[in-house]
């Protein structure tokens, strides 16, 4: 089993449906969706994880 430190929290889109999720990403790159939606009920289970904008300092 992983361990905290193992895993990330991301925000991810379920291609399917478009819904977006947090997920859980594991050291091996599994993904696992956090809670349930109403919104995501197709079931498909194929997530893309979403990129964090970068932080511009100025």
């Amino acid at each position: 089993m992983a361990t905290q430190s193992e895993r990330a929290r991301v925000p991810v889109r379920c291609e399917n449906c478009d819904t977006i999720l947090v997920a859980e990403i594991a050291g091996d790159g599994s993904v696992r969706p956090l809670g349930t939606s109403e919104d995501c009920v197709c079931g498909d289970g194929t997530f893309t994880r979403l990129e964090q904008p970068a932080v511009s300092v100025h």
